[in-house]
């Protein structure tokens, strides 16, 4: 036997970094069967062949074979006496007008970010976002962006509506009756906690052309009397009063630590004597090695923003230290989430 023959020990090989390189090819699998609205159709009923999306689509067999064969292998179709179906997985997130639909979000990622991240060297190499020009234009959230008025909330509220059930299952909002949700999108946190906290009521404050917009999606709720929506500029006037909890959910992570701090300030002004501030985010951990989600999504903040960056529990400790709050206290989520790993908790004395 020679020098080089197997010993039993696992050998060390590139593996793992092919699965890092078919990253790309694997969200696109998922986007174009989104494109296809493949997992609404199969939905409900004894599944699909080739031939059949083949012929749905307009297709020839061969491409509609290896797209279905790719999502089966993905974990998002099952194959049954021949045909696909969904799997659990697909069935609870992929389907439209399922409560926790998350295909927008994916959606979002595809149509906006997935060219942006083929210029990620040029965000490394400048320190600035390349889905935008900070030179000519004052922040990315710009209602004439059609990807950012239309897709973005709807994107938002894909991930956040899972996110705000783990939230909600994992924190106790028992000692809460007023909640204002600050950044607050289309009301996927108000509208989910307050669906699990029945003596809940709670405020959407974001910018005017988001709040429309969530004023007709929480009409459709079965909360829409205990939510109601604030339009205005958190950075160009003051909070509104008159709440015991006010919650910030992947808010922080879009600004430098000056304007977090600024933002933190608002808070702690707005809040009366032992009101809470909620602090959620996709955390990075205090030794700067990960989550993978939180470091990703850290670069996507360079991809996307001027200044964003995600942090660890560390890092906001002390910006809320610094903003005058007390009793800080770290609290996990029961189940993994899509944007946040937990949250932050502190007190105005």
């Amino acid at each position: 036997m020679n020098s080089t023959s197997y010993t039993g020990v696992r050998p060390l090989t590139p593996a793992p970094l092919m699965a890092i390189a078919d990253g790309f090819r694997v969200a696109k699998v998922l986007a174009v069967a989104l494109e296809f609205d493949l997992f609404t159709h199969v939905s409900g009923t004894d599944g699909i062949t080739p031939a059949e999306l083949a012929g749905r689509e307009g297709l020839q067999e061969r491409p509609a074979r290896l797209l279905l064969t790719a999502c089966a292998s993905l974990g998002l179709l099952d194959k049954r006496a021949g045909r696909y179906v969904n799997s659990e997985l697909a069935e609870e997130f992929l389907v439209r007008g399922k409560r926790y639909f998350f295909g927008d979000l994916v959606t979002f990622t595809d149509r906006r970010e997935y060219d942006a991240w083929g210029k990620l060297a040029d965000a490394v190499r400048g320190n600035r976002p390349v889905t935008w020009d900070p030179d000519t234009a004052e922040t990315l959230f710009d209602p004439a962006d059609e990807q950012m008025a239309d897709l973005f909330p709807k994107a938002l509220h894909a991930g956040a509506v899972f996110t705000a059930r783990a939230m909600a299952l994992s924190l106790d909002f028992h000692p809460y009756r007023k909640l204002l949700d600050v950044g607050g999108g289309l009301g996927s946190f108000c509208g989910e906690l307050c669906r699990h906290y029945p003596h809940l009521s709670a405020t959407v404050f974001d910018l005017p052309f988001v709040v429309g917009m969530a004023d007709k999606h929480l009409a459709q709720t079965s909360v829409a009397d205990r939510v109601d929506t604030i339009g205005g500029d958190f950075f160009a006037e003051d909070l509104p009063r008159g709440y015991d909890a006010i919650l910030l959910t992947n808010v922080l992570h879009d600004w430098d630590a000056d304007r977090c701090a600024t933002l933190l300030a608002k808070c702690h002004a707005a809040l009366g004597s032992g009101g809470t501030v909620i602090v959620g985010e996709a955390f990075l951990d205090d030794e700067g090695t990960g989550p993978v989600a939180g470091a990703v999504a850290g670069l996507n903040m360079l991809v996307e923003t001027a200044d964003g960056a995600n942090r660890s529990r560390a890092e906001y400790t002390a910006m809320l230290t610094a903003a005058g709050f007390t009793d800080i206290r770290r609290a996990g989520f029961v189940m993994d989430a899509p944007l946040a790993n937990g949250a932050l908790l502190a007190r105005k004395a």
